[in-house]
């Protein structure tokens, strides 16, 4: 309780769609059940993950008012000037430390553990996922009480939304004068889920009072991880290319077999034979270093650009029974609850060219006249996915890999490809850190349209920079780091120019 004004200050940020706004009426509903005032301000956040919403509440109790006078109670809240704190998810908890709200003086901070991954994360051109171990590290530090758990998956596991579990874990701290049975009451109050609200507010509650973990302790440096094992398999074909797989340094196995799966799943049992053989005319010029770092990787980037998307893999992935389902689930449909789906699709020429014969289809990106009949089908689309013609057509589309190697596209692709690896063989015979640091340009290969166009020019020009000898792997690795700077590639034609 703040000591000059005797008001008690919360602070809460939630995402869109987790009701922070109902959390946030509940908490006014108890405490005007318990006899205090309550003013509540929200600041709203942008949507898509450029800000969450925040929900600033002070309160203050009724017995403590001198005649009638009216405290006098903010509408913004302050650095410094929080008791409690309340995230939705571990990366809110860490802007709420940024900005100054929490404090090992006075802050008591509730936070889900689970990341929703940021549009800032998302749209990075390597690496931006923020560091969740770091996150919890500075909250433990800046808090002077922190409790935390997986609330997501608690809500999850009850059928309903988080802000039911957040207002457990703020009853079970005990850092509301309030009690319980005014939280349990409020919620009854609704009128509106009230079963699976109270379970998990009661599962909250629980986990809360034990404090979820007493006191957050960095992590300490664990063991390594124990070596992956290779699973039985299923079929004959899948034994044969596990046999294959055996005959590589179990170093590799992880991220091999994971490859293996994948390409099954994209294509057919050849052509992740195709990938092992590949990989199988690197080993021989592994060194060995790093636990053969450079099959390793190589296998990780390679799998991921023979993949490559395309229309018949698009509505592959659309039409999924798996997908549904997690649609399903996320709606929180009822089993026999019907929905819609309406999928959003671009197609360019570009892209209905990849996918017709070698030989036709350029001919057709070469022809202006066929570009501007084609350019009839292209633009935005908006097709429902639950209607039996829109499934047919993409089941239908999704068959076509069968004559994917057919393909201009796949013809395209694996020209590159082999562009790649040939220059990563090269490398290899003499300077492994080179070969590695090529390797690791298959990072840029990403995105599909205009971005898919420009990743692979710089890849292109970096290989070509490469084959002039007398390159050194921090030289490629510059250049790869430029490439990844930003969209526009200007930070990459400077360095490439340098």
């Amino acid at each position: 309780m703040t000591a000059a004004s005797g008001t008690i200050n919360l602070i809460l940020a939630a995402l869109g769609g987790e009701g922070g706004g109902v959390l946030t009426n509940w908490v006014i509903d108890v405490a005007e059940r318990e006899g205090w005032l309550c003013q509540s301000t929200s600041l709203a956040g942008v949507a898509q993950r450029t800000g969450a919403t925040i929900y600033y509440l002070e309160l203050f109790p009724r017995e403590a008012l001198e005649g009638n006078a009216l405290p006098v109670m903010s509408l913004f809240p302050a650095q410094g000037d929080i008791d409690i704190a309340i995230a939705s998810e571990i990366a809110e908890a860490g802007r709420m430390v940024q900005r100054g709200f929490v404090t090992p003086e006075r802050t008591t901070l509730i936070a889900s553990d689970h990341r929703v991954y940021g549009i800032t994360e998302k749209e990075h051109l390597a690496d931006g996922i923020v560091d969740a171990s770091v996150l919890q590290t500075v909250a433990g530090q800046y808090a002077r009480d922190y409790i935390h758990y997986d609330m997501l998956t608690l809500a999850n596991e009850h059928g309903t939304v988080i802000s039911a579990v957040l207002l457990g874990a703020l009853a079970g701290a005990g850092v509301l004068p309030f009690a319980t049975d005014s939280y349990r009451a409020v919620i009854s109050a609704t009128g509106k889920a009230v079963a699976s609200n109270l379970a998990a507010f009661e599962a909250s509650y629980q986990r809360a009072r034990s404090r979820g973990v007493e006191q957050f302790q960095p992590p300490a440096g664990a063991a390594g991880p124990d070596r992956f094992q290779l699973p039985a398999a299923t079929t004959a074909q899948g034994e044969k290319l596990l046999q294959r797989l055996r005959a590589f340094p179990a170093g590799c196995h992880e991220i091999l077999y994971l490859g293996l799966q994948k390409l099954v799943d994209y294509q057919d049992y050849a052509y992740a034979h195709q990938y092992l053989d590949e990989l199988e005319s690197l080993l021989a010029l592994d060194s060995g270093a790093d636990d053969y770092s450079l099959v390793r990787e190589c296998g990780r980037y390679l799998v991921l650009w023979m993949c490559y998307e395309d229309i018949p893999r698009v509505a592959q992935l659309k039409t999924r029974p798996t997908r549904m389902a997690k649609i399903r689930t996320e709606v929180q449909a009822e089993p026999e609850q019907l929905f819609s789906v309406t999928e959003f699709f671009r197609p360019r020429v570009e892209e209905m060219c990849a996918l017709l014969p070698k030989p036709l289809g350029r001919r057709l990106l070469a022809s202006a006249g066929s570009r501007r009949v084609l350019g009839w089908f292209t633009g935005g689309k908006r097709l429902r996915t639950n209607t039996i013609t829109v499934f047919v057509l993409l089941r239908g589309l999704a068959g076509m890999r069968r004559w994917r190697r057919a393909s201009l596209g796949y013809s395209h692709e694996h020209a590159l490809i082999q562009g790649w690896l040939q220059a990563v063989r090269r490398a290899a015979g003499s300077d492994h850190a080179l070969a590695l640091e090529l390797v690791e340009c298959g990072r840029l290969v990403k995105g599909y349209g205009d971005t898919r166009a420009r990743t692979t020019a710089q890849m292109q020009e970096i290989l070509a920079y490469a084959a002039g000898g007398g390159v050194s792997a921090a030289a490629v690795a510059s250049l790869r780091d430029a490439a990844l700077a930003d969209d526009e590639g200007r930070a990459f034609s400077l360095a490439l120019a340098a």
